[in-house]
């Protein structure tokens, strides 16, 4: 993280590629070597987003026009899951799209000249990658409405993190504007810092997480500790010159180890956020149940179960297996849906409500994020203000040794000037 090799073009050569064009490409050439080995079994889709973090502002770094960008807001689902909203997706096919996207909105980052580094990085950025599978389990292949299986969903989501370096004003000279941009980027790795602290020290387990006092740990909430795998890397300086801030980072780095993510798989079962689906599986599934208990296997083999009747006890115990399994379906899928015998009145207000309330919520989101904001940069403010404090009190107790020492030196003198001129007194009295 923090270096420009990571955003290396995908056209340069490949010897020299960074690690965002290596992902890349290697995650589009085994998603269509699957693709080609399944034969049909599986499709996908791929969307890319790219955020930077500039003084505890998103700003939309693919929503083109800088006039019109909309806001963007970080919101949480039901299931605890942070979600950007406001944010363009853009659909790709291939590697060379992700990348010239990438060097596109890379082109739109905040940059300046500091006395360190004169195309020094103002910003943190995520550029994210968001894979969709569609895999077919069935004992036939996915052709037609009445094909015997189902789609299941699989989703991926790759956060490639660019973290700008951390900066001490005093090494870098920085001063207004940069001075700003550089209390800002600490605090969020300040806060980052905080956040991988608390996970990684055992002593803290159970501890509140301190997700929420920087925009860059609330977006990272799931990579760090959540459903992920996470994988950092930190750039050091071979010079001598730079060993504090190497050790820093050393240690930083090192308290990131000590963090258990909890990896699972995203897959759920296609079609259950589709209204009209869920209504005509139900539909489906009422048939077969009515089939079933009418006792006419003959039709209920034709509709396409292949199940040959007067099979005997085998016969028996597969329709009590598939009896069983179409009534949790359709359980689940009534449970999902809502019933058919709702009042329309009572939809009405509910849905009334809902658009009522919609305006306020946002509103108190747009809010809060702006308290939270202006809390992250007066904290960072208030930390570099005690940094300075502390330097001037360490510079005063230097002068006051040093004013201790010249008037230790100054008595000391004295005394020999007085003893000189006592003894030259004695000796002009012989």
């Amino acid at each position: 993280m923090g270096t420009d090799r990571i955003q290396t073009e995908a056209t340069g050569d490949p010897s020299r590629q960074g690690i965002t064009p290596r992902a890349v490409a290697d995650i589009f050439a085994r998603l269509k070597q699957a693709q080609q080995d399944a034969n049909g079994a599986l499709t996908f889709t791929a969307k890319v987003s790219y955020v930077e973090i500039y003084n505890e502002d998103l700003i939309d770094l693919l929503a083109g026009d800088v006039g019109v960008r909309p806001t963007v807001q970080i919101r949480e689902d039901k299931q605890g899951r942070i979600f950007w909203s406001g944010l363009r997706e853009l659909k790709v096919s291939s590697a060379a799209e992700v990348m010239n996207l990438l060097a596109a909105g890379s082109a739109l980052r905040q940059t300046g000249a500091t006395d360190m580094n004169a195309q020094s990085s103002r910003s943190h950025a995520i550029f994210s990658l968001t894979v969709t599978q569609q895999r077919w389990s069935g004992a036939g292949p996915p052709q037609g409405e009445e094909a015997a299986g189902t789609w299941t969903n699989v989703t991926s989501k790759f956060h490639f993190v660019d973290l700008a370096g951390s900066e001490r004003l005093k090494r870098t000279a920085a001063a207004g504007e940069r001075a700003k941009e550089g209390i800002s980027i600490n605090a969020g790795l300040s806060a980052l810092g905080n956040v991988i602290s608390a996970l990684g020290d055992p002593t803290k387990k159970g501890t509140h997480i301190p997700y929420r006092d920087s925009k860059l740990t609330r977006l990272l909430q799931d990579s760090l500790g959540g459903n992920a795998r996470t994988m950092m890397i930190a750039c050091i300086s071979p010079a001598e010159f730079n060993l504090h801030e190497t050790l820093s980072t050393l240690k930083y780095a090192n308290r990131a180890r000590n963090i258990k993510n909890r990896a699972e798989v995203n897959e759920s079962e296609a079609g259950w956020d589709d209204l009209v689906y869920l209504q005509r599986t139900i539909v489906k599934l009422r048939a077969e149940l009515a089939t079933i208990k009418a006792g006419d296997l003959d039709q209920l083999s034709n509709e396409g179960d292949n199940v040959p009747a007067g099979t005997g006890d085998v016969f028996d115990a597969s329709l009590q297996q598939r009896v069983a399994l179409l009534t949790a379906e359709l359980a689940k899928a009534q449970a999902e849906v809502p019933s058919q015998g709702d009042q329309p009145a009572t939809s009405l207000v509910r849905d009334q409500f809902a658009a009522a309330v919609e305006p306020i919520v946002e509103e108190y989101e747009r809010s809060l994020s702006a308290l939270e904001s202006q809390l992250a940069l007066t904290r960072a403010a208030l930390g570099h203000s005690e940094e300075e404090m502390r330097d001037l009190e360490h510079r005063v107790e230097e002068e006051v040794k040093a004013n201790q020492a010249n008037e230790a030196l100054i008595e000391e003198l004295r005394n020999r000037v007085a003893k000189l001129t006592e003894r030259e007194s004695t000796t002009e009295a012989y």
